[in-house]
């Protein structure tokens, strides 16, 4: 049987301009290779397991360089994990980010894995370890958003102080 590989992308919007999105997610990532508890939700499987079950893993990430635009330093993030373990796959993934308005920013997480175990992995794939897959990968982003949005609003408060404007 030849080797069978998932592909999956996800995507959300930040309210963050294009200009300092790929400064927050830099800074996000590089506190997450330290740690992160990227949770594989095994729990949103059993209900009576809510909760329950998670699974830490360790992530690295790296800049890639720019391929389109000469003057960026990067063009998107390369993003891996692994929980350490045969049970679970490691996770090779690509974050790109592009101007979605003034304030906002697209950021695509896109991914793939090759499902561990032979056949009883690409079974267990085919039934509920791709959900689990971008339910993880949402879970990656949504945390990401979060930390851009929340840096975007600190640095908008200090402008407002700096500047004297009330809101």
């Amino acid at each position: 049987m030849p080797p069978v590989i998932t592909r999956i992308a996800v995507e959300r919007i930040a309210l963050v301009p294009f200009s300092v999105a790929h400064e927050y997610a830099e800074e996000f990532f590089r506190d997450a290779e330290r740690y992160v508890d990227v949770r594989v939700p095994l729990r949103d499987l059993f209900w009576a397991l809510r909760g329950k079950l998670r699974r830490p893993v360790r992530l690295t990430f790296a800049l890639h360089p720019d391929e389109v635009e000469g003057g960026r330093l990067h063009d998107a993030m390369l993003v891996e994990w692994h929980a350490g373990t045969a049970l679970f796959p490691q996770f090779h993934g690509t974050l790109r980010m592009r101007i979605a308005s003034v304030d906002t920013t697209r950021l695509v997480l896109e991914g793939a894995y090759r499902p561990p175990l032979g056949r009883v992995g690409v079974l267990f794939d085919r039934i509920a370890g791709r959900r689990i897959a971008r339910a993880t990968m949402l879970d990656l982003l949504g945390r990401l958003v979060v930390r851009m949005e929340h840096r975007e609003s600190e640095f908008r408060a200090a402008m407002e102080r700096g500047s004297g404007i009330t809101a």
